[in-house]
């Protein structure tokens, strides 16, 4: 489930609020002769994705407001357990962005709660970050592209997701949707504990596919066909610390569970590289 609120927000509520999240389906991985071609760079589809913003690095010296929209003051439905709030999301180190949930009231929700969102959407390439994820039962840290209903039409509803959901942080869930639709959830194995570790994510957005990387190991691979099309339209590149409620969010997330001190996740590096693009640093998947 896509939900669409604020300004130029989503929130995403797997669309599977009350299943479990699944493996990644075996032959995900396989590339059918035709793939390629379902969404080539010459369709009509793959031609908006390959449009979108410049390749950057951004090291969070700074909130560059330029580059980054705060949210503040709103929520996206009576589900969010806590208010966006620009003093939740700071730069206290340079080089070392917080985003922040914590138990001080804010515009009737019992927290406050913390997303930055690039000004600008963009397209094919990969998408990276460097972060530890914050922990606590009905809490959610997310790394994501959105772009949510233009001018109220939901066949542009797109969006690619990375969250690690606070209940058990040695797992992150992995989902992505076209025109609003999802189910295509997995649940991965990390490894480790992403809210004690500090790792590296990221995901590549081509014509015909989608790749999932943690620490430059390939977790999950989409193969796109007629019948199971990919995103296309450019997208916002979103990080958020949020919290649920309600029974159905419950379910998901578990029970909110606040243990006294905020619930953080920490950002060193957000870094795009558009299609056919050089890499802009030398950790980077596309150095490889």
């Amino acid at each position: 489930m896509t939900i669409w609120s604020g300004p130029g927000r989503r929130l995403c509520v797997a669309a599977t609020l009350l299943l479990q999240a699944y493996p990644a389906s075996a032959g995900e991985t396989a590339a059918p002769p035709a793939a390629a071609q379902a969404a080539s760079p010459a369709s009509p589809a793959a031609a908006q994705a390959a449009q979108g913003g410049a390749s950057f690095v951004e090291l969070f010296s700074t909130l560059n407001e330029r580059r980054w929209y705060v949210s503040d003051g709103w929520v996206n439905g009576d589900w969010q357990g806590c208010t966006w709030s620009k003093h939740r999301a700071r730069i206290a180190t340079p080089g070392e962005l917080s985003l922040s949930l914590t138990d001080i009231t804010y515009k009737e929700r019992p927290f406050s709660c913390a997303e930055i969102q690039t000004r600008e959407r963009y397209g094919y390439g990969t998408y990276e970050v460097r972060m530890r994820a914050g922990t606590g039962s009905g809490m959610v840290s997310a790394f994501f592209t959105y772009n949510g209903p233009e001018n109220g039409d939901r066949r542009t509803n797109d969006e690619i997701d990375f969250e690690w959901l606070g209940k058990d942080t040695s797992k992150v869930q992995l989902n992505y949707f076209v025109g609003g639709v999802g189910e295509h959830v997995s649940l991965d194995a990390l490894g480790f504990d992403a809210a004690t570790t500090t790792a590296d994510y990221a995901f590549e957005w081509l014509p015909d596919r989608l790749r999932w990387y943690v620490n430059g190991r390939l977790l999950r691979e989409v193969v796109g066909t007629p019948d199971r099309p990919l995103p296309s339209h450019p997208s916002k590149i979103m990080l958020s610390v949020w919290s649920g409620q309600g029974p159905d969010f419950a379910s998901w997330l578990g029970p909110t569970e606040y243990s006294g001190q905020p619930v953080t996740a920490l950002f060193e590096r957000v870094a795009f590289t558009r299609m056919g693009d050089p890499c802009g640093f030398k950790e980077s998947i596309v150095c490889r």
